[in-house]
């Protein structure tokens, strides 16, 4: 038996006349390396997708998150870390899908979380610890919606955020908050608040709803609109009744008028006194006249004798 590689026998009938055909091992080998070729790059440009894909990223920093998500309101998942006593909550983002860490091509690193903030609320104290001990929110999931342009500065992400309870019940944590009375709407005369308004769809429709449950939460009293006890009521009659008389109108327009007469009074006085003042300075320069009038008397009464001698001397 002879060396065959790289030799093909192709059969043929036996009419035919039998060929022997030579084939180059390379052109052998070719298909397969334009095939591994293929594959690598494919793998290479997966590869690169995983990296770069939105649905595999995390977000460590407000800046990092695209402006597209913002406008497309697309919702984000993450874990609440920390819950400050300002009412910021730190939150470690989720990435839409988890990949595993075998297959991870990033540096394994500690996850930065994002300083998210509850849009269109002023939270008080005892709102941040309504998070924190009643919610006990640490560690929990929650799916958050950037509603406002992110401050680079600051790095802090106003957001609508609900929290996941469970597989069926979701609570949001803004509307939650003001309904319970631990929140406030921000007032319009608030610069930020106002131009958020008129310009961000996504934040007004959210303060409508805010506004809404604030309602709710002034007609029943509770939290920062918390009324006082029918004791406290009576005891405050007095100091409410003198409040309400100072600011009656019949009050004001008393102090008015004695404001007027004290004024009137003062400044007849003032007159009075200039008027005194001038009238002796008057009197003064009548006085002078007065005088000067009886000099010129008295000359012309010794002119006139004078003249009576000589004219009864002749």
């Amino acid at each position: 038996m002879g060396d065959t590689e790289g030799v093909e026998v192709i059969k043929v009938t036996p009419n035919e006349e039998r060929r022997v055909v030579q084939v180059d091992p390379i052109d052998r080998y070719s298909a397969f390396i334009v095939r591994g070729t293929i594959i690598g790059t494919g793998l290479v440009g997966l590869a690169l997708f995983f990296r770069h894909s939105r649905l595999f990223v995390r977000f460590d920093k407000a800046a990092h998150i695209p402006d597209e998500i913002v406008k497309k309101e697309l919702k984000l998942r993450g874990k609440v870390r920390e819950v400050l006593p300002s009412g910021i909550l730190k939150v470690e983002h989720q990435p839409m899908i988890q990949i595993p860490r075998i297959l991870s091509f990033r540096r394994i690193t500690m996850p930065i979380p994002l300083s998210i903030r509850l849009a269109g609320v002023d939270i008080s104290p005892a709102g941040a610890d309504f998070l924190t001990k009643h919610l006990r929110l640490r560690d929990k999931e929650v799916i958050f919606t950037v509603v406002k342009p992110i401050d680079d500065k600051a790095d802090i992400i106003d957001a609508d955020i609900t929290l996941k309870k469970n597989a069926f019940f979701h609570t949001n944590l803004n509307v939650e908050l003001v309904r319970k009375g631990y929140a406030k709407v921000p007032a319009l005369s608030q610069t930020e608040h106002m131009h958020a308004l008129q310009t961000i769809p996504a934040y007004a429709r959210l303060v409508s709803r805010l506004l809404m449950s604030e309602k709710v939460a002034e007609r029943r009293g509770v939290g920062v609109w918390q009324r006082d006890t029918w004791v406290e009521s009576v005891a405050a009659y007095p100091s409410q009744f003198t409040q309400m008389v100072k600011s009656s109108a019949v009050a004001r327009f008393a102090v008015l008028v004695g404001m007027v007469g004290k004024d009137m009074a003062l400044s007849g006085y003032r007159l009075s006194q200039q008027a005194y003042q001038g009238l002796i300075v008057f009197c003064g320069y009548l006085l002078h006249l007065y005088r000067v009038f009886g000099v010129a008397v008295d000359k012309m009464t010794l002119l006139y004798n004078n003249a009576k001698q000589k004219i009864t001397r002749r």
